[in-house]
């Protein structure tokens, strides 16, 4: 128990910080792709460029500064063999031409070391002279960016020499940063476009299949890598059943109705033929009763099978409603209307059912209110009446087709 709660301690750290940035990662497809295939680019070039700096600036400018450190040491062998100080200097002025250096006996240069802070190689430099040679001083980086100041010790003196920053300071590598860069950009969107092409399929799929769940069958033909394709192919054949199921489930139903009508027939005239009498209505109530059921149940299924989606202005659909009920002798009223535009929905099926919901709320109450909302993903019909309502406990039960519960 200690060990684990010990492990899980330890892993809590890590879980905040990947619940902090799953907020700010992106949630689409197009966006995790691009960071995954992004991600590795941008790491990868950070190391290779900071890797070859590093060696550039740092390892190439301590050999160059070991290299000029050779004539260096060579204008000090000279100084110290010399008898006089006019003889060193005279010397200097021997040297100083050939060898490309400026020199000054006695400097008055400062003794403590002066570069830049975001000055790598010039550390690099530093640090390699003060390696390999102990009379070394200061050297100075800031009192002229393109020369480099040092200040020896001698026998006659400190020793002034000045030289090219190029003699020993690597050379910024422009072109490779620039040839990195652009190469980075070029073939990210190269692999973008690719990646998009790749992840167009899956989005289509995606499509079709929001399409086909709201009623609506897009066409769709599988495309792009073999699993997308695979998954296309079988979401293919999936519809393919439902529909069939559907259009089976509508011939059956279609039977069932010939089927039954007949015998309800027979009832009717039989009970025609019978002399008036309040069983003889109840029974013909019910023959009608069970007619209705049946036209409605057959309508809903052939309804839910064949009816095509339509482009409809969910506002003129609505006052239709309300003013066909209003006409039936229903006490209905249209209230509040929000939005407004069209949406691709099953007219036939829509009238139906606000038909359906507003009688039952003038059967169980006195009148009806039918409002409207048109939202930015949705379309909300409201209903009210002034009923007794339903109990909570039943509510999901009365949401199911052709449910009826209690009378009361």
């Amino acid at each position: 128990m200690n060990g684990l709660s010990l492990g899980a301690a330890h892993s809590y750290p890590f879980v905040m910080i990947f619940r902090w940035l799953k907020r700010y990662l992106p949630r689409s497809l197009y966006g995790r792709a691009a960071l995954i295939l992004v991600v590795p680019v941008v790491t990868l070039q950070l190391a290779v460029t900071i890797a070859f700096i590093q060696r550039h600036f740092e390892g190439v400018t301590q050999q160059m500064s070991r290299n000029l450190l050779l004539d260096v040491g060579y204008v000090l062998h000279e100084i110290e063999t010399s008898p006089t100080l006019a003889e060193a200097q005279q010397r200097l002025d021997d040297l100083s031409a050939p060898l490309a250096l400026r020199v000054a006996l006695p400097s008055d240069q400062p003794e403590r070391n002066a570069r830049a802070f975001y000055d790598l190689s010039g550390k690099a430099m530093i640090e390699s002279f003060q390696a390999n040679l102990p009379e070394l001083k200061a050297v100075d980086l800031t009192r002229d960016p393109r020369r480099v100041q040092m200040r020896v010790t001698t026998g006659f003196g400190d020793l002034e020499v000045s030289f090219s920053r190029g003699r020993v300071s690597a050379s910024n590598p422009h072109q490779l940063l620039v040839l990195t860069v652009f190469l980075s950009i070029l073939l990210t969107a190269v692999s973008y476009v690719f990646l998009r092409n790749q992840l167009r399929p899956i989005k289509r799929l995606a499509l079709a299949a929001d399409s086909f769940g709201r009623g609506r069958s897009v066409p769709f033909r599988p495309s792009g890598a073999t699993e997308v394709r695979a998954a296309g192919a079988a979401f293919l054949d999936m519809r393919g059943r439902i529909e069939r199921q559907i259009e089976q489930r509508t011939l059956m139903l279609s039977g069932v109705s010939h089927d039954l009508r007949t015998p309800l027939t027979r009832l009717k005239l039989g009970l025609s033929m019978m002399e008036e009498t309040e069983e003889v209505e109840a029974l013909k109530q019910d023959v009608t009763d069970m007619q209705r059921l049946l036209d409605e149940f057959l309508a809903y299924a052939r309804g839910d099978a064949l009816e095509e989606s339509e482009t409809v202005d969910p506002v003129d659909l609505v006052r239709h409603v309300v003013e066909s009920s209003a006409r039936a002798g229903l006490d209905v009223t249209l209230g509040k209307i929000e939005g407004q535009g069209t949406v691709k929905m099953r007219p036939a099926a829509i009238t139906r059912a606000l038909e359906n919901l507003i009688g039952n709320a003038v059967r169980y109450g006195t009148k009806a209110r039918v409002s409207l909302s048109v939202l930015d993903r949705s379309v909300r019909f409201t209903i009210e009446d002034n009923g007794p309502g339903i109990p909570e406990h039943q509510r999901e039960e009365a949401i199911k087709p052709f449910t009826r519960l209690e009378p009361a």
